[in-house]
């Protein structure tokens, strides 16, 4: 039955993901949603590399599992991760400056990040993988701190609200993800946990940003939410 389980969580869990990022994708489509360009990257990144992922786990004999293949799927997704934080830095400089604070310290932020994402490739090497686990690890604190200043807000842009809640939720599913494959080792349950965990994040991700760049919610827009 796991293994069932697990057959479903592989196939169809890309294919759902697939059809909520085109829906995200189509709210770029209207002019006003374009003046976030790295999350238009993002999601362009994002969408093509789980077509693959859903081809792959569709028909696993496809295209040979070398080495470089694996190396270079595990680049793409460090390099689509990395896009994501220097969005989330991006989001953050403009919460400080709604709050009237010097953005300069998201320059700081930028170098730590750089500092974490070296020291991890130090130590890990080309395993792209680990780096990405740590470079997730490491947004997962940013987004909190970003979430303290959203929260000292009287009022907050729900587009910020629901970009910030959107990439919270889906690097705390893919931290989650990532500890129980570790955890793993031979349990098919856990591996049907752990790509669940990853997928049903990524879902809530696509729900907010699908949300985000609604009309009512575009930045030019008076409808505030209060969180005082």
């Amino acid at each position: 039955m796991a293994r069932n389980l697990y057959d479903v969580v592989i196939v169809y869990g890309p294919l759902i993901a697939l059809l909520l990022q085109a829906a995200v994708l189509s709210r770029f489509l209207e002019a006003r949603n374009r003046d976030f360009p790295l999350a238009i990257l993002f999601s362009l990144f994002l969408f093509p590399l789980t077509v693959f992922t859903y081809i792959l786990n569709l028909r696993p004999n496809l295209i040979p599992m070398t080495v470089g293949f694996t190396r270079g799927y595990e680049l793409a997704d460090l390099c689509m991760h990395i896009l994501l934080l220097a969005l989330m830095l991006q989001l953050i400089r403009q919460t400080l400056l709604s709050l009237g604070e010097p953005a300069s310290v998201t320059i700081g932020m930028g170098a730590v990040s750089g500092l974490i994402a070296g020291l991890a490739y130090l130590y890990f090497g080309d395993d792209f993988t680990r780096i990405r686990q740590v470079v997730s690890f490491w947004m997962v604190l940013l987004n909190l701190y970003w979430w303290t200043l959203l929260l000292r807000k009287r009022k907050v842009q729900r587009r910020l609200m629901l970009l910030s809640t959107g990439i919270g939720l889906m690097m705390t599913g893919q931290v989650i993800g990532d500890g129980m494959i570790i955890l793993a080792e031979k349990r098919v349950l856990m591996y049907t946990g752990a790509y669940f965990a990853i997928y049903l994040s990524n879902y809530a991700c696509s729900y907010c940003w699908y949300n985000a760049f609604s009309r009512v919610n575009a930045a030019d827009s008076p409808n505030l939410q209060s969180v005082s």
